[in-house]
Protein backbone atom coordinates (compact mmCIF):
# COMPACT_ATOMS: atom_id res chain seq x y z
CA UNK A 1 0.00 0.00 0.00
CA UNK A 2 2.03 2.78 -1.50
CA UNK A 3 2.53 6.40 0.25
CA UNK A 4 1.99 9.16 -2.38
CA UNK A 5 5.64 9.95 -2.89
CA UNK A 6 6.87 8.12 -0.29
CA UNK A 7 7.13 4.47 -0.25
CA UNK A 8 4.90 1.68 1.84
CA UNK A 9 2.62 2.39 4.45
CA UNK A 10 4.11 1.70 7.89
CA UNK A 11 2.37 -1.16 10.21
CA UNK A 12 3.97 -3.91 12.50
CA UNK A 13 2.45 -6.59 9.70
CA UNK A 14 4.62 -4.69 6.97
CA UNK A 15 3.52 -3.79 2.94
CA UNK A 16 2.51 -7.24 1.72
CA UNK A 17 -0.59 -8.40 0.34
CA UNK A 18 -3.50 -6.68 1.81
CA UNK A 19 -6.30 -9.47 1.43
CA UNK A 20 -7.71 -9.52 4.64
CA UNK A 21 -6.08 -6.94 6.33
CA UNK A 22 -7.32 -3.13 7.74
CA UNK A 23 -6.06 -0.24 8.22
CA UNK A 24 -7.17 1.19 11.34
CA UNK A 25 -7.91 4.96 11.22
CA UNK A 26 -9.48 8.01 13.12
CA UNK A 27 -11.22 10.42 12.33
CA UNK A 28 -10.05 12.78 14.90
CA UNK A 29 -6.42 13.44 16.23
CA UNK A 30 -7.31 12.39 19.55
CA UNK A 31 -5.49 8.83 20.22
CA UNK A 32 -8.24 8.21 22.78
CA UNK A 33 -10.76 8.47 20.21
CA UNK A 34 -13.18 6.24 17.90
CA UNK A 35 -10.85 3.36 15.83
CA UNK A 36 -12.33 2.30 12.63
CA UNK A 37 -11.23 -0.50 10.34
CA UNK A 38 -10.91 0.17 6.47
CA UNK A 39 -10.83 -3.03 4.40
CA UNK A 40 -7.10 -2.81 2.68
CA UNK A 41 -7.88 -4.56 0.04
CA UNK A 42 -10.19 -0.79 -0.89
CA UNK A 43 -6.66 1.34 0.09
CA UNK A 44 -4.84 2.21 -3.01
CA UNK A 45 -2.51 4.47 -0.86
CA UNK A 46 -1.45 7.21 2.31
CA UNK A 47 -0.78 10.73 1.12
CA UNK A 48 -0.44 14.19 3.03
CA UNK A 49 -3.82 16.31 3.12
CA UNK A 50 -3.29 18.09 -0.53
CA UNK A 51 -4.73 21.73 -1.36
CA UNK A 52 -8.16 21.57 -2.47
CA UNK A 53 -10.66 23.27 -4.54
CA UNK A 54 -14.03 23.40 -2.97
CA UNK A 55 -16.65 22.65 -4.72
CA UNK A 56 -19.66 25.47 -3.97
CA UNK A 57 -23.21 23.72 -3.51
CA UNK A 58 -21.74 20.16 -2.92
CA UNK A 59 -23.07 17.96 0.63
CA UNK A 60 -21.10 18.90 3.67
CA UNK A 61 -19.13 15.52 3.65
CA UNK A 62 -17.42 16.80 0.26
CA UNK A 63 -14.27 18.87 1.41
CA UNK A 64 -13.28 19.67 -2.15
CA UNK A 65 -11.39 17.88 -5.00
CA UNK A 66 -7.55 17.68 -5.30
CA UNK A 67 -5.27 17.12 -8.23
CA UNK A 68 -4.21 13.03 -8.59
CA UNK A 69 -2.36 12.51 -12.10
CA UNK A 70 -4.11 14.83 -14.01
CA UNK A 71 -7.59 14.17 -12.68
CA UNK A 72 -10.13 15.60 -10.27
CA UNK A 73 -10.02 13.14 -7.35
CA UNK A 74 -13.29 14.25 -4.76
CA UNK A 75 -12.40 14.49 -1.27
CA UNK A 76 -14.45 13.49 2.13
CA UNK A 77 -14.54 14.43 5.17
CA UNK A 78 -14.37 11.23 7.30
CA UNK A 79 -16.35 12.91 10.51
CA UNK A 80 -18.80 14.09 8.44
CA UNK A 81 -19.54 10.99 6.25
CA UNK A 82 -20.23 9.59 9.92
CA UNK A 83 -22.31 12.48 10.93
CA UNK A 84 -23.31 15.20 8.41
CA UNK A 85 -23.60 17.76 11.18
CA UNK A 86 -20.03 17.81 12.87
CA UNK A 87 -17.50 19.67 13.10
CA UNK A 88 -14.83 18.26 11.18
CA UNK A 89 -11.42 17.67 12.86
CA UNK A 90 -8.00 19.35 11.57
CA UNK A 91 -7.32 16.41 8.99
CA UNK A 92 -3.20 14.59 9.01
CA UNK A 93 -3.65 12.40 6.74
CA UNK A 94 -5.41 11.25 3.10
CA UNK A 95 -6.26 8.01 2.64
CA UNK A 96 -7.36 6.89 -1.52
CA UNK A 97 -9.34 4.62 -1.63
CA UNK A 98 -11.81 2.57 -3.96
CA UNK A 99 -15.44 3.73 -3.39
CA UNK A 100 -17.12 3.15 -6.23
CA UNK A 101 -20.55 4.63 -6.55
CA UNK A 102 -21.39 7.49 -6.56
CA UNK A 103 -18.08 9.07 -6.47
CA UNK A 104 -16.44 7.15 -8.95
CA UNK A 105 -13.30 4.38 -8.35
CA UNK A 106 -11.33 6.30 -6.41
CA UNK A 107 -12.17 8.75 -3.37
CA UNK A 108 -9.55 10.76 -0.87
CA UNK A 109 -10.32 10.25 2.81
CA UNK A 110 -9.69 12.60 5.63
CA UNK A 111 -8.47 11.12 8.73
CA UNK A 112 -7.30 12.86 11.97
CA UNK A 113 -4.72 9.69 11.95
CA UNK A 114 -3.61 6.29 10.87
CA UNK A 115 -3.09 4.21 13.57
CA UNK A 116 -2.01 0.83 12.05
CA UNK A 117 -2.25 -1.67 9.52
CA UNK A 118 -3.69 -4.87 11.38
CA UNK A 119 -4.72 -8.36 10.42
CA UNK A 120 -7.23 -8.26 12.75
CA UNK A 121 -9.47 -5.28 13.22
CA UNK A 122 -9.53 -5.71 17.08
CA UNK A 123 -12.08 -3.26 18.52
CA UNK A 124 -12.82 -1.41 15.72
CA UNK A 125 -15.62 -0.75 13.78
CA UNK A 126 -15.16 -2.11 9.78
CA UNK A 127 -16.28 0.50 7.72
CA UNK A 128 -18.49 -0.27 4.81
CA UNK A 129 -16.98 2.51 2.46
CA UNK A 130 -19.17 2.50 -0.32
CA UNK A 131 -22.61 2.01 1.46
CA UNK A 132 -21.75 4.81 3.76
CA UNK A 133 -20.68 7.13 0.67
CA UNK A 134 -24.19 6.36 -0.59
CA UNK A 135 -26.05 6.36 2.57
CA UNK A 136 -24.37 10.43 2.83
CA UNK A 137 -24.52 11.24 -0.60
CA UNK A 138 -27.63 10.43 -2.27
CA UNK A 139 -28.22 11.34 -5.78
CA UNK A 140 -31.34 13.70 -5.96
CA UNK A 141 -33.39 15.02 -8.90
CA UNK A 142 -32.32 18.35 -10.20
CA UNK A 143 -36.02 20.03 -9.30
CA UNK A 144 -34.89 21.73 -6.09
CA UNK A 145 -34.94 21.08 -2.37
CA UNK A 146 -37.26 17.87 -0.95
CA UNK A 147 -37.99 16.62 -4.04
CA UNK A 148 -40.46 19.76 -5.04
CA UNK A 149 -40.54 20.43 -8.95
CA UNK A 150 -39.12 24.26 -10.08
CA UNK A 151 -42.16 25.61 -12.33
CA UNK A 152 -40.76 25.45 -15.82
CA UNK A 153 -40.60 28.59 -18.02
CA UNK A 154 -42.26 29.64 -21.29
CA UNK A 155 -40.40 27.37 -23.92
CA UNK A 156 -38.18 30.71 -25.13
CA UNK A 157 -38.05 31.83 -28.69
CA UNK A 158 -35.14 30.72 -30.76
CA UNK A 159 -31.72 32.37 -30.45
CA UNK A 160 -30.44 34.20 -33.62
CA UNK A 161 -26.47 33.35 -34.06
CA UNK A 162 -24.80 36.08 -32.93
CA UNK A 163 -20.79 37.23 -33.57
CA UNK A 164 -18.59 37.00 -30.66
CA UNK A 165 -15.68 39.87 -31.11
CA UNK A 166 -13.23 40.80 -28.39
CA UNK A 167 -12.73 44.37 -28.54
CA UNK A 168 -9.73 46.30 -28.54
CA UNK A 169 -8.66 49.69 -28.48
CA UNK A 170 -5.51 51.07 -30.70
CA UNK A 171 -4.17 54.10 -30.58
CA UNK A 172 -7.28 55.25 -29.43
CA UNK A 173 -9.50 53.66 -32.14
CA UNK A 174 -11.73 50.91 -32.12
CA UNK A 175 -10.94 47.19 -33.39
CA UNK A 176 -11.96 43.70 -32.65
CA UNK A 177 -10.58 40.08 -33.00
CA UNK A 178 -13.03 36.72 -33.43
CA UNK A 179 -13.12 35.52 -30.21
CA UNK A 180 -12.78 32.23 -31.63
CA UNK A 181 -9.58 33.23 -33.07
CA UNK A 182 -8.08 34.41 -29.92
CA UNK A 183 -6.34 31.61 -27.47
CA UNK A 184 -5.91 33.48 -23.91
CA UNK A 185 -6.00 36.97 -22.65
CA UNK A 186 -3.14 37.11 -20.35
CA UNK A 187 -1.07 40.30 -18.37
CA UNK A 188 1.93 41.95 -19.57
CA UNK A 189 5.08 40.39 -17.93
CA UNK A 190 6.81 42.58 -15.73
CA UNK A 191 10.59 41.12 -17.86
CA UNK A 192 10.47 40.31 -21.35
CA UNK A 193 13.33 38.83 -23.61
CA UNK A 194 14.45 41.03 -26.09
CA UNK A 195 14.42 39.38 -29.43
CA UNK A 196 17.58 40.67 -31.39
CA UNK A 197 17.06 41.28 -34.99
CA UNK A 198 13.34 41.51 -34.84
CA UNK A 199 11.36 44.25 -36.71
CA UNK A 200 10.06 47.36 -35.26
CA UNK A 201 6.71 46.08 -34.02
CA UNK A 202 8.55 43.56 -31.84
CA UNK A 203 8.28 44.09 -27.68
CA UNK A 204 10.44 40.66 -27.14
CA UNK A 205 9.09 37.74 -26.38
CA UNK A 206 7.78 36.14 -22.71
CA UNK A 207 7.49 32.58 -21.44
CA UNK A 208 4.02 30.99 -22.36
CA UNK A 209 3.03 27.29 -22.05
CA UNK A 210 6.18 25.77 -22.15
CA UNK A 211 6.78 27.49 -25.41
CA UNK A 212 8.62 31.15 -26.45
CA UNK A 213 5.94 33.72 -27.54
CA UNK A 214 6.23 36.38 -29.06
CA UNK A 215 4.84 39.77 -28.18
CA UNK A 216 4.33 42.79 -30.65
CA UNK A 217 2.69 45.99 -30.38
CA UNK A 218 -0.34 45.85 -32.42
CA UNK A 219 -0.42 50.26 -32.81
CA UNK A 220 3.55 49.63 -34.33
CA UNK A 221 2.06 46.29 -36.40
CA UNK A 222 -1.01 48.35 -37.95
CA UNK A 223 1.22 51.44 -38.86
CA UNK A 224 -0.45 53.35 -36.09
CA UNK A 225 0.91 55.76 -33.59
CA UNK A 226 0.02 54.73 -29.93
CA UNK A 227 1.22 52.64 -26.78
CA UNK A 228 1.04 49.35 -25.85
CA UNK A 229 -0.74 48.21 -22.49
CA UNK A 230 -1.05 45.80 -19.70
CA UNK A 231 -3.28 42.99 -21.27
CA UNK A 232 -1.68 40.23 -24.21
CA UNK A 233 -4.54 39.02 -26.48
CA UNK A 234 -2.90 35.74 -27.58
CA UNK A 235 -3.65 34.48 -31.61
CA UNK A 236 -2.38 31.75 -33.04
CA UNK A 237 0.88 31.56 -31.18
CA UNK A 238 1.81 35.59 -30.92
CA UNK A 239 1.15 37.90 -28.68
CA UNK A 240 -0.75 40.94 -29.89
CA UNK A 241 -0.84 43.90 -27.48
CA UNK A 242 -2.90 46.94 -28.37
CA UNK A 243 -3.52 49.99 -25.72
CA UNK A 244 -6.58 48.32 -24.14
CA UNK A 245 -8.34 44.84 -24.20
CA UNK A 246 -12.01 44.15 -23.47
CA UNK A 247 -14.95 43.66 -23.62
CA UNK A 248 -16.46 40.86 -25.28
CA UNK A 249 -18.81 41.36 -28.13
CA UNK A 250 -22.12 39.65 -29.80
CA UNK A 251 -23.71 41.30 -32.40
CA UNK A 252 -26.43 40.01 -34.45
CA UNK A 253 -24.72 39.35 -38.36
CA UNK A 254 -26.74 42.25 -39.69
CA UNK A 255 -23.94 44.01 -37.69
CA UNK A 256 -21.05 42.65 -39.39
CA UNK A 257 -20.09 44.23 -42.88
CA UNK A 258 -17.32 42.98 -45.20
CA UNK A 259 -14.24 44.64 -46.57
CA UNK A 260 -16.08 46.69 -49.99
CA UNK A 261 -14.92 45.46 -53.07
CA UNK A 262 -12.44 48.26 -53.75
CA UNK A 263 -10.00 47.27 -50.90
CA UNK A 264 -9.87 43.97 -51.66
CA UNK A 265 -7.13 42.01 -52.69
CA UNK A 266 -4.64 43.07 -50.97
CA UNK A 267 -6.03 46.58 -50.18
CA UNK A 268 -7.60 45.89 -46.73
CA UNK A 269 -4.29 45.31 -45.21
CA UNK A 270 -5.23 42.85 -42.36
CA UNK A 271 -8.84 44.18 -41.86
CA UNK A 272 -11.53 41.18 -42.45
CA UNK A 273 -14.49 42.94 -41.93
CA UNK A 274 -16.24 45.87 -39.88
CA UNK A 275 -18.72 45.84 -37.35
CA UNK A 276 -21.10 48.18 -36.65
CA UNK A 277 -21.07 49.34 -32.83
CA UNK A 278 -23.79 51.55 -30.87
CA UNK A 279 -26.52 51.37 -33.14
CA UNK A 280 -23.94 52.15 -36.48
CA UNK A 281 -22.62 55.15 -34.96
CA UNK A 282 -19.07 53.42 -34.23
CA UNK A 283 -17.34 50.88 -37.16
CA UNK A 284 -15.15 49.17 -35.92
CA UNK A 285 -12.49 47.22 -37.75
CA UNK A 286 -12.25 43.63 -37.85
CA UNK A 287 -8.62 42.20 -38.07
CA UNK A 288 -7.81 38.89 -39.06
CA UNK A 289 -6.20 36.72 -37.44
CA UNK A 290 -4.47 35.18 -39.97
CA UNK A 291 -3.05 37.91 -41.49
CA UNK A 292 -1.69 39.33 -38.17
CA UNK A 293 -0.06 36.02 -37.85
CA UNK A 294 1.65 36.33 -40.92
CA UNK A 295 3.04 39.67 -40.38
CA UNK A 296 4.23 38.23 -36.56
CA UNK A 297 6.57 35.82 -38.56
CA UNK A 298 8.06 38.22 -40.88
CA UNK A 299 8.71 40.24 -37.78
CA UNK A 300 10.10 37.83 -35.59
CA UNK A 301 11.99 35.57 -38.72
CA UNK A 302 13.84 33.61 -36.10
CA UNK A 303 10.50 32.16 -33.66
CA UNK A 304 8.10 32.32 -35.89
CA UNK A 305 4.41 31.48 -34.25
CA UNK A 306 3.58 28.41 -32.30
CA UNK A 307 1.29 26.02 -33.37
CA UNK A 308 -1.90 26.22 -31.10
CA UNK A 309 -3.30 23.45 -29.35
CA UNK A 310 -6.84 22.48 -29.55
CA UNK A 311 -8.64 25.19 -26.60
CA UNK A 312 -11.75 26.17 -24.82
CA UNK A 313 -12.18 29.57 -23.88
CA UNK A 314 -14.16 30.31 -20.77
CA UNK A 315 -14.32 33.69 -18.56
CA UNK A 316 -12.18 33.49 -15.26
CA UNK A 317 -14.44 34.97 -12.83
CA UNK A 318 -13.72 35.28 -8.51
CA UNK A 319 -16.19 34.42 -5.95
CA UNK A 320 -15.05 34.41 -2.32
CA UNK A 321 -11.53 34.60 -3.05
CA UNK A 322 -11.79 31.80 -5.73
CA UNK A 323 -11.65 31.16 -9.65
CA UNK A 324 -14.23 29.70 -11.17
CA UNK A 325 -14.90 29.37 -15.30
CA UNK A 326 -18.31 30.29 -17.51
CA UNK A 327 -18.16 28.74 -21.04
CA UNK A 328 -17.11 32.63 -22.99
CA UNK A 329 -19.44 30.90 -25.49
CA UNK A 330 -22.28 31.52 -23.14
CA UNK A 331 -20.94 34.92 -21.97
CA UNK A 332 -23.11 37.77 -23.87
CA UNK A 333 -21.30 40.78 -21.57
CA UNK A 334 -19.41 41.93 -18.78
CA UNK A 335 -20.39 45.03 -17.07
CA UNK A 336 -19.90 46.99 -13.75
CA UNK A 337 -22.67 45.64 -11.06
CA UNK A 338 -25.98 47.80 -11.41
CA UNK A 339 -26.91 49.94 -7.56
CA UNK A 340 -29.83 48.80 -7.85
CA UNK A 341 -32.36 46.04 -8.63
CA UNK A 342 -36.21 45.62 -9.14
CA UNK A 343 -37.04 43.15 -6.53
CA UNK A 344 -39.24 40.18 -7.08
CA UNK A 345 -41.32 39.39 -4.33
CA UNK A 346 -41.15 35.65 -2.40
CA UNK A 347 -38.54 35.26 -4.83
CA UNK A 348 -35.78 32.56 -3.52
CA UNK A 349 -32.76 34.72 -1.94
CA UNK A 350 -30.39 33.87 -4.69
CA UNK A 351 -32.78 35.88 -7.10
CA UNK A 352 -31.15 39.57 -6.30
CA UNK A 353 -33.83 40.85 -8.41
CA UNK A 354 -34.73 42.20 -12.03
CA UNK A 355 -32.98 44.70 -14.53
CA UNK A 356 -35.09 46.83 -16.64
CA UNK A 357 -33.59 47.39 -20.21
CA UNK A 358 -34.64 47.74 -23.76
CA UNK A 359 -36.43 44.52 -24.77
CA UNK A 360 -37.37 43.43 -21.59
CA UNK A 361 -36.39 43.07 -18.22
CA UNK A 362 -33.24 40.75 -17.16
CA UNK A 363 -33.13 37.79 -14.11
CA UNK A 364 -30.43 38.72 -12.10
CA UNK A 365 -28.73 36.26 -9.80
CA UNK A 366 -26.68 36.51 -7.22
CA UNK A 367 -23.84 33.62 -7.69
CA UNK A 368 -22.60 33.37 -4.36
CA UNK A 369 -25.88 32.91 -2.72
CA UNK A 370 -26.57 30.35 -5.70
CA UNK A 371 -24.11 28.03 -5.15
CA UNK A 372 -24.19 28.21 -1.16
CA UNK A 373 -21.22 30.34 -0.73
CA UNK A 374 -21.26 33.22 2.18
CA UNK A 375 -22.97 36.50 1.09
CA UNK A 376 -20.24 39.52 0.48
CA UNK A 377 -19.92 43.06 0.70
CA UNK A 378 -20.73 45.31 -2.49
CA UNK A 379 -17.27 47.33 -3.69
CA UNK A 380 -16.15 48.77 -7.01
CA UNK A 381 -14.76 45.47 -8.79
CA UNK A 382 -18.03 43.66 -8.75
CA UNK A 383 -19.17 42.70 -11.87
CA UNK A 384 -22.43 41.47 -13.51
CA UNK A 385 -22.03 38.60 -16.24
CA UNK A 386 -24.52 38.14 -18.75
CA UNK A 387 -25.67 34.78 -20.14
CA UNK A 388 -27.49 33.31 -22.38
CA UNK A 389 -28.90 29.66 -22.48
CA UNK A 390 -30.94 28.88 -25.62
CA UNK A 391 -32.24 32.21 -26.01
CA UNK A 392 -32.73 32.98 -22.50
CA UNK A 393 -30.56 35.61 -20.65
CA UNK A 394 -29.73 36.28 -16.82
CA UNK A 395 -27.40 38.12 -14.94
CA UNK A 396 -24.76 36.87 -12.55
CA UNK A 397 -23.52 39.09 -9.81
CA UNK A 398 -19.80 37.85 -9.01
CA UNK A 399 -16.86 39.32 -7.10
CA UNK A 400 -15.02 40.22 -9.87
CA UNK A 401 -14.27 39.13 -14.06
CA UNK A 402 -10.47 38.73 -14.27
CA UNK A 403 -9.95 37.57 -17.92
CA UNK A 404 -10.72 35.54 -20.65
CA UNK A 405 -8.36 31.94 -20.94
CA UNK A 406 -8.31 29.37 -23.61
CA UNK A 407 -8.03 26.00 -21.67
CA UNK A 408 -6.22 22.96 -23.81
CA UNK A 409 -9.27 20.24 -24.09
CA UNK A 410 -7.55 17.52 -23.14
CA UNK A 411 -7.27 19.28 -19.68
CA UNK A 412 -11.34 19.27 -18.95
CA UNK A 413 -13.08 16.61 -17.49
CA UNK A 414 -16.42 16.28 -16.37
CA UNK A 415 -16.67 16.92 -12.52
CA UNK A 416 -16.65 13.57 -10.24
CA UNK A 417 -19.65 11.42 -10.22
CA UNK A 418 -20.36 12.56 -6.66
CA UNK A 419 -21.99 15.67 -8.33
CA UNK A 420 -24.57 14.15 -10.64
CA UNK A 421 -27.82 15.15 -10.01
CA UNK A 422 -27.10 17.42 -6.91
CA UNK A 423 -27.97 20.70 -6.62
CA UNK A 424 -24.68 21.98 -8.09
CA UNK A 425 -23.58 23.85 -11.21
CA UNK A 426 -19.74 22.51 -11.45
CA UNK A 427 -20.55 19.81 -13.90
CA UNK A 428 -16.79 20.17 -15.74
CA UNK A 429 -13.65 20.55 -13.87
CA UNK A 430 -10.24 21.88 -16.00
CA UNK A 431 -6.93 21.39 -14.46
CA UNK A 432 -4.34 24.26 -14.59
CA UNK A 433 -0.70 24.55 -16.24
CA UNK A 434 0.70 25.57 -12.79
CA UNK A 435 -1.06 22.26 -11.16
CA UNK A 436 -4.32 23.95 -9.93
CA UNK A 437 -8.20 23.04 -10.54
CA UNK A 438 -10.52 25.29 -12.00
CA UNK A 439 -14.67 24.83 -11.85
CA UNK A 440 -16.83 25.13 -14.52
CA UNK A 441 -20.11 26.53 -13.39
CA UNK A 442 -22.82 25.32 -16.23
CA UNK A 443 -24.97 28.22 -17.09
CA UNK A 444 -27.62 25.91 -18.38
CA UNK A 445 -28.14 25.02 -14.78
CA UNK A 446 -28.08 28.40 -13.38
CA UNK A 447 -30.07 30.01 -16.14
CA UNK A 448 -33.50 27.32 -16.44
CA UNK A 449 -33.48 27.21 -12.44
CA UNK A 450 -33.44 31.29 -12.44
CA UNK A 451 -36.44 32.05 -14.66
CA UNK A 452 -38.29 29.42 -13.39
CA UNK A 453 -37.59 31.03 -9.84
CA UNK A 454 -39.14 34.26 -11.10
CA UNK A 455 -42.05 33.26 -13.04
CA UNK A 456 -43.20 31.03 -9.52
CA UNK A 457 -42.80 34.17 -7.24
CA UNK A 458 -44.11 36.48 -10.08
CA UNK A 459 -47.28 33.87 -10.40
CA UNK A 460 -47.45 33.87 -6.55
CA UNK A 461 -47.80 37.24 -5.81
CA UNK A 462 -50.34 37.32 -8.97
CA UNK A 463 -48.37 39.11 -11.17
CA UNK A 464 -47.97 37.76 -14.85
CA UNK A 465 -44.49 37.41 -16.72
CA UNK A 466 -43.71 36.24 -19.65
CA UNK A 467 -39.95 35.19 -19.95
CA UNK A 468 -37.25 37.73 -19.09
CA UNK A 469 -35.55 38.69 -21.80
CA UNK A 470 -32.90 41.70 -22.82
CA UNK A 471 -31.23 42.44 -25.92
CA UNK A 472 -27.58 44.10 -25.77
CA UNK A 473 -27.39 47.94 -25.72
Amino acid sequence: MPEAGAGPAPGPTGPGPASGRFLIVSPGADPSGPRLALPAGRVRALAPVPALTRVPGAPAALAGLATARGVALPVLDLARLLAPDARPAPPGRMVIAEADEPVGPLVGLLVGRVADLAADPGGAEILDLPGLVAAALPRRDSGGPAGRATPQPPEPPVAQPTVALLALTVAGRPYALPLEDVEEVAGFPGTVTPVPGSGPASLGAMPWRGRVLPLLSLSALLGLGGTPGSRVAVVRGVGLVPERVGPVLRLGPEAIDPVPRALRGGGAGPVAGFARLDGGRTLACILSAQALAGDAERAHAGLGPAAPAATEPVVVIELAGDAYGLPAGAVVSVRRAPDALARVPRAPDFVAGMLTGRGGALPVLDLRRRLGLPPGEADGRRRLVVVEVEGTRAGLLVDGAARLLRLEAGAIRPAPGLLDGQDVAITRIAGLAGGGLLPLIDPAALVGRAEGAVVAALARSGRRAGPPRERPA
